[in-house]
């Protein structure tokens, strides 16, 4: 049987998370579970507008009456579901995000953390219009929104993965960091 690995995805928005899965998914036959997912499906089922800000909140609202795991936990539920070999697992923002997977998964778990200069993310951020309203988003919007209580220990956590991708250059750039990580995986 062959050795099941998990990719904890961790990084800033704008960083590159979404090429590094997309190229994962493309190349490697990786399968995608993402927090957001999770949080976005709530949020239509109560028919609110998918905004960064509704996202947070959620997030917030479910830790704080549930447990600060409960989304994680929910993802790794659906991640069991699945008998793929590769799985990226998105959405890991805060203290207490990575334990679980660490606990379940052991030696086959590694944090990945993706970042990028801030003003390269802001700019990429909203020409990728993402989430409603992220094209309109002034530098200093974007600022507030990077000192939320979902965002502030990104870089933190980041510090500690196995593997840091900067993505300060171009997407052909980030896929040659992302092969010679695999690279090291499959060994």
């Amino acid at each position: 049987m062959k050795r099941k690995l998990i990719i904890g995805l961790i990084g800033e928005k704008g960083a590159g998370k979404g090429t590094v899965s997309d190229y994962l998914l493309e190349k490697y036959g990786a399968v995608h579970f993402g927090t957001s997912k999770i949080l976005r499906r709530t949020l239509e089922d109560l028919h609110l507008p998918v905004t960064r800000d509704n996202l947070v909140k959620l997030a917030l609202v479910l830790k704080e009456g549930y447990g600060p795991s409960v989304i994680i936990d929910s993802l790794i539920q659906d991640m069991e579901k699945s008998d793929a070999d590769l799985i990226i697992a998105d959405g890991i923002r805060m203290h207490g995000d990575v334990e679980p997977f660490q606990k379940k998964y052991q030696e086959n778990f590694y944090l990945v953390y993706v970042t990028a200069d801030l003003r390269l993310r802001y700019e990429r951020t909203k020409a990728r219009k993402e989430k409603e309203g992220e094209e309109n988003a002034t530098l200093e919007q974007f600022l507030e929104e990077e000192g939320k209580l979902t965002e502030i220990s990104i870089h933190e956590i980041g510090r500690r993965a196995e593997f840091k991708m900067n993505n300060n250059g171009t997407a052909e750039e980030l896929k040659k960091q992302t092969d010679e990580m695999m690279d090291k995986l499959l060994k």
